[in-house]
């Protein structure tokens, strides 16, 4: 989900007073004040038929981090900053979302996407790194995992999709039934509901930045669609794939997660049984801890990475 929060929200309300941008270029200038803030840079990439938007910045281990369904990297640069200082941070736009190609003829399945990150981490010459990956990013990347086992020093599966929970939210009902589809929004003012299903508690943003974001969402809603679609037919169940995972693994949920219950939970651990797992729950939080609550999420993801 196309949800980015301002660290430099204060900042993005003077320029509006200031300058004569419009509001999608402030709301852009304060997202690029974020990210310098979180001593991330935006570059780009040929990757096949796909150009690549990514952040990149730090040094040391890499930890490479993929965000969910409709999202972008924006959904990670507040919990990055805890990690520039001491690690190299990549964190692309996944192909088909965020300022990434959307291609209609291709494929966004689960496979495809952990294919690319393959040739994605190949081209930046990162051999080994630890992976993190919320909703749908921790689907693909449990799948890289599982193909490139040898590639992963660590596996980081924030409230990630890829095994049948017992307890079905209403928005995976939904989608079981053929009813509409929660995360995508009608309008500007459904965007607002999207963002109430996504984070128990959101953070503060301006007005007038939810309606750019908003419009966004609303711009790529066809092709979101589509990309749902293939995953749902698709129907890739990880649970074979996972006792092919050799790395550490994290799984990190959202007490109040209303995309993907934490009841998942168990079912990854059962299946895991080539490593070993470590469990956090987060009170209070959504679907989306990193975004919704940076500094714990991040506190509790380097106990990990220190064990």
């Amino acid at each position: 989900m196309l949800s980015r929060i301002f660290l430099a929200a204060s900042a993005a309300l003077v320029l509006s007073l200031t300058t004569a941008c419009t509001q999608e270029d402030i709301t852009h200038s304060a997202l690029r004040l974020e990210q310098k803030i979180a001593r991330l840079e935006r570059k780009t990439m040929q990757l096949g038929d796909h150009e690549i938007t990514y952040l990149e910045g730090g040094k040391g281990p890499a930890i490479v981090m993929l965000h969910g369904i409709t999202a972008d990297s924006g959904n990670w640069t507040r919990f990055a900053r805890y990690y520039t200082a001491n690690y190299r941070v990549v964190i692309p736009d996944l192909p088909g979302f965020g300022e990434s190609s959307r291609l209609p003829d291709a494929s966004y399945s689960i496979p495809a996407q952990s294919d690319r990150v393959h040739a994605f981490t190949q081209a930046l010459g990162v051999q080994q790194f630890h992976l993190v990956g919320n909703s749908m990013g921790g689907y693909i990347g449990a799948h890289y995992a599982a193909q490139h086992p040898q590639n992963v020093l660590s596996l980081g599966l924030f409230d990630a999709a890829g095994v049948d929970a017992p307890v079905q939210t209403s928005f995976i009902q939904d989608l079981y039934a053929g009813r509409p589809n929660q995360m995508l929004p009608a309008d500007r003012e459904d965007f607002r509901r999207v963002l109430k299903l996504v984070m128990q508690d959101p953070p503060y943003i301006p007005g007038f930045a939810i309606d750019v974001l908003a419009d966004r969402a609303l711009k790529y809603r066809e092709f979101n669609r589509k990309v749902f679609a293939e995953l749902q037919q698709q129907q890739l169940d990880l649970a074979p794939l996972l006792p092919k995972i050799t790395a550490p693994t994290l799984l990190l949920w959202g007490e109040h997660d209303r995309v993907l219950d934490a009841s998942a939970i168990p079912v990854f651990q059962r299946h895991l049984t080539a490593t070993k797992t470590t469990v956090e729950i987060l009170p209070g939080v959504g679907h989306l801890p990193m975004l919704e609550q940076p500094g714990e999420t991040a506190k509790r993801y380097s106990a990990f990475l220190g064990s």
